[in-house]
């Protein structure tokens, strides 16, 4: 009986979407399946209050499973691509690849914005606020995809759609600008922003030397001396690289 009445509610979701299906089917490059998963992948958590209770959940749960899938796939293809650069050099790349800045300019090629089902009561102005939520949406499509099709069809969606869409050389090139590096890092690994403080000024006006710290999850991770304080914290921010490049997460969670 239960049997039944899921399958006559899968139909009538066919029926009903149909046309959003094949649109997004389009869009991703995937066969569907499971319309309630993708359902879930896009439906913002705005949404939940709107909803009738245990009927549709977000995509809060396909994001966490996406982002990981997201994380290993493009791992994956680092390590095989650069078989002779370390692993601080393919951190770094990898946080470039799925930082939430291109996550969301991958979401707007795809058009994923006229998929998503958003609270009207809900704020948008807010540039960040929408490349997060674009970024997020785009990890959840990914652990639907998974979930529907297998890794075979997951990787591939991430081949061609992530992977596809970046300039490797380019980003492996991009000059050193290790403050943006740890942004990047800290983004990655969703902790919060690194903090910059200045610890000391040494010296005369003109010729004073800047101690800036750096604090990751609330530790100091790194110190430069400089005699700007842009670039004691560029220094700051080199040494936390050098740190987090050699140091298990294990340890930062600690």
């Amino acid at each position: 009986m239960t049997r039944n009445l899921t399958q006559t509610f899968h139909r009538a979701v066919h029926r009903r979407k149909n046309a959003r299906w094949i649109a997004l089917e389009t869009t991703l490059g995937v066969r569907i399946y499971d319309f309630t998963l993708f359902d879930k992948a896009l439906r913002h958590p705005s949404t939940e209050s709107e909803q009738p209770t245990g009927l549709l959940a977000s995509y809060e749960r396909l994001e966490f499973l996406g982002d990981a899938i997201l994380g290993a796939v493009v791992t994956e293809y680092l390590y095989q691509e650069f078989p002779d650069r370390m692993e601080g050099f393919l951190t770094t790349l990898r946080s470039r690849i799925i930082c939430r800045e291109t996550c969301a300019i991958i979401a707007r090629q795809l058009r994923l914005i006229d998929f998503l089902e958003i609270s009207p009561h809900l704020n948008l102005h807010d540039s960040h606020k929408i490349d997060s939520i674009l970024a997020n949406c785009l990890e959840s499509i990914i652990g639907a995809i998974h979930l529907d099709s297998g890794i075979s069809a997951s990787r591939r969606f991430i081949h061609t759609h992530v992977l596809g869409g970046v300039d490797l050389p380019k980003l492996a090139d991009r000059n050193d600008n290790y403050k943006s590096r740890l942004q990047e890092l800290t983004q990655a690994k969703k902790w919060d922003p690194p903090v910059y403080i200045v610890a000391e000024e040494n010296g005369p006006p003109n010729r004073c030397i800047f101690t800036v710290d750096v604090y990751v999850k609330g530790r100091r991770r790194g110190r430069g001396h400089a005699r700007t304080k842009k670039k004691a914290e560029q220094g700051a921010a080199h040494q936390a690289l050098q740190y987090l490049s050699v140091t298990p997460d294990r340890k930062m969670e600690a």
